[in-house]
Parts: structure tokens; C-alpha cells; sequence
């Protein structure tokens, strides 16, 4: 099943797509990224609006932007396969990339976290 992020009007119209959904069916949600949540909410929201009841969202790779923080606070359980920082710290540590690129990726990661 599939959230769009607009309703299309050609084809297969509507956000969602490719499955239907029972009041009460509990879904998981995934996704790839996760930076400040909002798309995630964008996309949950007409699930529950059909009566899904989500719980978890699931995904790859949480940017550290406080998208986790957000839905959490909403009452989400966030997991991810990884951090940017772990990432980071492991391609450094392979040396699949600079000790300078990491280093930046991760002073701004820091600085992001210090805004919110």
C-alpha cells in the first residue's frame, strides 16, 4: 500500500493506493528517511482518517533531525535501522570516505540537534 502525497487524477486517483483499510486494522508504517517528521505525519494521517491504527513507523535512516522526538511525542514508537551519525562513523572508520567530509556531516548533524 502506498501514501501519495497528493491526490493524482489520472490512473489509480486517491492517496492511498494498492490496498485497502479496515477499521481497527492495525498497519505499520515505513518509509526511507526520516528528518523532521512531517511527511510521516502527512502520510499516517489519511490511514487513520480511514481507520487504520498505527503505532510504529518504521524506517532506513533517521536523519537526527527530531522527527523521531516528534512522533514519539505524539504517541508513535519510531525505529530505525540506522542514524546519519552511525552511518557517518562507519564510513569513516572503513575509510570509504574522508575523515573531513565525516566530520562535517557530523558537526552539522550537532548543530541541528542544538536548534531544537
Amino acid at each position: 500500500m502506498a501514501v501519495r502525497k497528493e491526490r493524482k487524477k489520472y490512473g489509480l486517483t486517491g492517496r492511498v493506493c494498492g490496498g485497502t483499510v479496515d477499521k481497527g486494522e492495525r498497519i505499520l508504517f515505513f518509509d526511507d528517511v526520516i528528518s523532521e517528521g512531517t511527511s510521516k505525519l502527512e502520510g499516517i494521517k489519511p490511514l487513520e482518517e480511514m481507520g487504520a491504527l498505527i503505532r510504529h513507523v518504521v524506517v532506513v535512516v533517521d536523519r537526527e533531525h527530531g522527527g523521531r522526538e516528534t512522533l514519539e511525542r505524539l504517541g508513535y514508537k519510531v525505529h530505525s535501522l540506522a542514524t546519519i551519525s552511525e552511518l557517518t562513523t562507519h564510513l569513516q572508520k572503513s575509510k570509504s570516505i574522508p575523515e573531513e567530509q565525516a566530520e562535517t556531516v557530523l558537526k552539522y548533524v550537532e548543530s541541528v540537534k542544538r536548534k531544537r
